[in-house]
C-alpha cells in the first residue's frame, strides 16, 4: 500500500474512533489527527491544494476548541468561604464553570423577619442560601428550615407556578440571586451547563424530599 494512501485510511480510521467517544476532548483530539494525516496526504502525496486546506482549516479549528476545553478544565482557585459550597452543591461542575456561573450571580443581604418570598408568589430567578437561616412558613407555622447551601424556591421557578409557602429569614442572612436573564442565556448558549444547573437543582429537591420525610 503507498504511503498516501496509508496515511489516508489511517485518517479515515481515527475519525471513525472518534465517533464511538463520549468524551468530548479525546473526540476533538482523535478529530484533529485524522484531519492531520489527510492533510499530509492531500498536500504532500497528491498535491491536491483546494482539500488540503480544508483539512489544515479543520486541524485549526478543533486546535482551538482544545486548548479551550483543557483551560476550562484546569482547576481554579475557589475561596475558602465559598469552597464548602462548591464541594456540598456544585461538585458536578468544574471549578471555572462555577465561578463562571458565581460570578453572574447577584448577592444579596436581607435583615431578620424579611419575607424573601411571598406564598403564590411566582419566582423568575435561583436563589441560594449564602449565610445564615431562613424558615418556610404555610399559613404561619414553620414546616421546615433551609441552612446555608440551600436552594430557596426553586420549585417555583421550575413549575413556573406560584410559591407553596412563604420563606422569611431567620435572623439577617445573605442569598445569590441568578436572574432569569442569566438563567435564559445559560439555556440557549450553553445548553450542556444547564443540563448541569437542572441536574443540581433536582439533588437539592430529593435532598429537601429525603429531609421531610424523616421529619
Amino acid at each position: 500500500m503507498e504511503i498516501g494512501s496509508l496515511l489516508l485510511n489511517i485518517g479515515y480510521c481515527l475519525n471513525l474512533i472518534a465517533l464511538g467517544f463520549r468524551e468530548i476532548l479525546w473526540i476533538r483530539i482523535l478529530l484533529t489527527l485524522g484531519y492531520f494525516l489527510r492533510f499530509i496526504t492531500q498536500s504532500y502525496v497528491e498535491q491536491d491544494l483546494n482539500f488540503s486546506v480544508w483539512m489544515i482549516i479543520f486541524v485549526i479549528i478543533n486546535l482551538v476548541q482544545i486548548v479551550i476545553i483543557i483551560n476550562e478544565r484546569r482547576k481554579r482557585y475557589i475561596e475558602p468561604k465559598i469552597f464548602d459550597i462548591y464541594e456540598s452543591v456544585f461538585k458536578s461542575l468544574t471549578t471555572f464553570e462555577f465561578l463562571t456561573f458565581w460570578k453572574v450571580g447577584i448577592i444579596k443581604n436581607i435583615q431578620d423577619g424579611k419575607v424573601i418570598i411571598e406564598k403564590d408568589k411566582k419566582l423568575n430567578s435561583i436563589l441560594l442560601l449564602i449565610n445564615g437561616k431562613v424558615s418556610v412558613k404555610s399559613n404561619g407555622k414553620v414546616i421546615a428550615y433551609l441552612p446555608r447551601g440551600s436552594f430557596i424556591g426553586e420549585i417555583s421557578y421550575i413549575t413556573k407556578e406560584g410559591a407553596s409557602a412563604d420563606v422569611v429569614a431567620e435572623g439577617d442572612a445573605t442569598y445569590i440571586e441568578w436572574t432569569n436573564k442569566e438563567l435564559k442565556n445559560i439555556k440557549i448558549n450553553k445548553k450542556i451547563f444547564w443540563t448541569k444547573i437542572q441536574n443540581i437543582l433536582l439533588n437539592d429537591l430529593i435532598v429537601k424530599l429525603k429531609r421531610s420525610s424523616i421529619d
